[in-house]
């Protein structure tokens, strides 16, 4: 299940806990960093977006991966992934060059049937819907589109059940949902019922700070993973476990790198693993493994000042 791929990692097994790791579990990768949503509470908003990834880039970044025995790739890091012209034969490539388990979240809105099919038809592994909206006038209201959104999205999870079991892909189906409390946290669980019959597990997450993001509630620190499986802020996965890599090839260190704050290296100039271990990422990992990350870009977002 896909909780069970979350917790290996967050969890940061112990020959992670280093200043020099071994390559991520898993890389995030942007093929576009673009969003038709403009919801309030994403590390995506007010952020700068590039233009799509450049073919050969991707490429060669999966053949790293493969060298390098990276076995998960993620078609999604920064923006939604369903505005991606090459989505689909990204997904195709990453499987038919060896990589394992191919995975990405969505909004839900453009993740429609034929869309859907072609993607599992090319091999996607996990796809998983970012529920976080109670009702189309929320959805208006946070998201600034049209609240007719609210019910494609959850035709089209409804939609991607009927594609997988007609005709047995090998695709798991999963839904997550920011936990709030009060009156919107009882809306939200009404229509998270709504999509449960047709998802393989939803499971909910706590208000992330989103590397300083604090305009939609009172988020807690750092991204401390699933709600039923919390860790403390410091040290934080995504500095050891995990990679990112927005469309421009930036490499980064945080899960929520809208800002380019977290950069340790570009695609174009270095490959992949000389930036996940390069001088600037060894830094930032000396001062989480020391549970001191005041006076890096890490510190409001951890720490909370």
């Amino acid at each position: 299940m896909i909780t069970e791929r979350i917790d290996g990692v967050t969890g940061i097994p112990t020959d992670y806990l280093r200043t020099i790791c071994p390559p991520p579990r898993a890389i995030k990768v942007s093929l576009s960093d673009a969003c038709q949503f403009q919801c309030g509470f994403c590390a995506r908003k007010d952020g700068e977006s590039a233009g799509p990834m450049p073919w050969p880039m991707y490429r060669k970044l999966v053949d790293e991966m493969v060298a390098e025995g990276i076995d998960e790739i993620g078609l999604f890091y920064i923006g939604e992934p369903m505005l991606a012209k090459d989505l689909v034969k990204a997904v195709k490539y990453a499987k038919d060059s060896g990589i394992s388990y191919a995975f990405l979240t969505t909004n839900g809105a453009l993740a429609n049937k034929a869309k859907v099919e072609s993607l599992m038809e090319a091999g996607l592994d996990s796809l998983k819907f970012s529920f976080n909206y109670a009702d189309g006038l929320q959805l208006k209201q946070v998201a600034n589109v049209s609240p007719s959104n609210f019910d494609k999205i959850i035709q089209n999870i409804k939609d991607a059940r009927e594609v997988r079991d007609h005709f047995g892909y090998k695709c798991g189906i999963y839904a997550s949902s920011i936990m709030l409390d009060g009156e919107q946290g009882k809306k939200m669980q009404a229509a998270v019922e709504r999509i449960k019959p047709y998802v393989d597990e939803h499971y909910w997450l706590p208000l992330y700070s989103f590397g300083g993001q604090t305009e939609f509630g009172k988020p807690v620190r750092g991204n401390p993973g699933r709600l039923d499986r919390m860790r403390e802020p410091l040290p934080c996965w995504a500095v050891f476990t995990e990679g990112h890599v927005t469309s421009a090839g930036d490499v980064s260190l945080c899960c929520f790198d809208s800002h380019h704050r977290w950069v340790v290296g570009n695609l174009a100039e270095v490959s992949f693993m000389e930036a996940f271990n390069s001088a600037e990422a060894q830094l930032l990992r000396t001062a989480h493994l020391n549970k001191d990350v005041s006076g890096t870009a890490c510190s409001f977002c951890a720490v909370g000042s």
